[in-house]
């Protein structure tokens, strides 16, 4: 193991800021060009088989169709930022960085999409947070006659909270490699069916958060298989069934897991009065070497809009999921969120939206932390105000206002924060 003092941040090359795209792209899609080059132009005016070969909102450079651009993200006031509860502290932050989107299409038989982002997260008065975020993607798709063939590569680093059991911004890395394949058609049925492996890796030099990746570094292998019915022109009735295995780094904890899940839901199309979709069904978690941290109950998660007369519209999301914890004697709490938004929209370009959203963090084993020892339970709220304002095609502007609450039946972990901001995003 490398020494920590010489291990450069995740995402970064030593003194030269982040690494390019070409160390972050694990090359996944390559064997996707051999058979793809040779093959002429898309025809136009068709509707394409997967939304990453769409050029909607890309321009043409050569072969390439491309979307750079530049992001300056919550620019603003935060009251709060190392999240502590009896010492809080506050200070202005701003992010910015660019970005790059490319499609090469290969006549009818697909193509190759790139992305890569970066992020530079910027303190006034705190610059031991300064730090890069970054993304990449590289994902190649080949159509075949009745079938869409893909093989993605995704990759993030990112020094952020992680999570709401987590008050310290670490870094997390994550590298997913992804195959999948899909029937193509007209019919009222369809099957998709996909294999992922994913690395989860933290690194902190935090004080109290040095070893939080000796309990969550891991590799995480799903096999998913899902049908679709079609039982109205607009709606979509889906069935998923996904294995996951996940293999921690440090097996002397025995926190290995094997999880099987049944999610029937629905999808609805974009033109459908209702947009979105949702999926809820029962999940069973078998913890290799924890019997007493075994799960079988429900999960699931939604997202749903819907217009109100002409000029407003509705959202509403939904999530309940497994979270693996830091803590001892808990391999993972239950996660259960929603929100609930309206936006009004004032003319085309200007709109404003109020959020109100409600969590709970449950951890089924007793705490024992001393003074506490008892089930611990996180309350979560959050209140958000944001104003959208689009000057043209290119330029965009946003404001928000947006504060959270944590109120746990330890109060050790009581928490506040609000944080006002403003973002732009300029498209070349």
């Amino acid at each position: 193991m490398r020494p920590r003092n010489q291990r450069p941040a995740p995402g970064t090359i030593p003194g030269r800021g982040p690494a390019p795209l070409a160390c972050r792209l694990r090359g996944a899609p390559l064997v996707f060009i051999a058979g793809a080059l040779c093959l002429a132009s898309a025809r136009a005016g068709e509707t394409p088989a997967d939304p990453d070969l769409s050029t909607e909102g890309l321009r043409r450079a050569g072969p390439l169709h491309i979307r750079p651009f530049v992001a300056l993200k919550d620019v603003g006031y935060d009251d709060n930022i190392r999240f502590e509860a009896q010492q809080r502290q506050g200070d202005f932050t701003a992010t910015a960085g660019p970005g790059l989107g490319a499609l090469l299409l290969t006549g009818d038989r697909g193509g190759i999409y790139l992305s890569q982002e970066y992020d530079y997260v910027a303190f006034r008065d705190n610059p031991d947070l300064n730090h890069w975020n970054s993304s990449a993607r590289a994902r190649g798709i080949f159509l075949l006659k009745r079938a869409a063939l893909s093989l993605e590569d995704r990759f993030t680093s990112e020094r952020e909270r992680p999570n709401n059991e987590i008050d310290q911004r670490l870094r997390r890395e994550q590298n997913a490699v992804t195959a999948s394949a899909r029937t193509l058609g007209r019919g009222r049925l369809a099957v998709r069916t996909f294999v992922r492996q994913e690395r989860i890796d933290y690194s902190s030099d935090e004080p109290g958060f040095e070893d939080v990746g000796l309990k969550l570094n891991r590799q995480e292998n799903t096999l998913s298989l899902a049908g679709e019915l079609r039982v109205l022109p607009k709606t979509t009735f889906v069935v998923e069934g996904v294995l996951e295995r996940v293999a921690f780094d440090d097996r002397s904890q025995g926190r290995d897991t094997r999880t099987t899940s049944i999610l029937p839901g629905f999808r609805f199309d974009p033109s459908a009065s209702v947009q979105g979709g949702f999926k809820l069904g029962v999940m069973s978690l078998e913890a290799v070497d924890r019997s007493q941290s075994d799960f079988r109950g429900t999960v699931g998660e939604g997202s749903l809009s819907t217009r109100l007369g002409g000029s407003a519209r509705l959202k509403s999301t939904f999530a309940r999921s497994l979270v693996f914890s830091i803590q001892d004697n808990n391999l993972y709490y239950v996660s259960t969120d929603w929100s609930a938004a309206y936006e009004q929209y004032f003319s085309r370009r200007l709109s404003a939206e109020m959020l109100y959203g409600r969590g709970l963090n449950h951890y089924p084993e007793e705490m024992i932390r001393i003074p506490f020892q008892g089930i611990r339970n996180d309350t979560l709220t959050n209140y958000q105000m944001s104003i959208r304002y689009r000057v043209n095609d290119q330029l965009s502007f946003s404001a928000r206002a947006h504060r959270m609450e944590r109120d746990s039946t330890d109060d050790f972990f009581d928490r506040e924060r609000n944080l006002y901001a403003i973002g732009s995003e300029y498209e070349f």
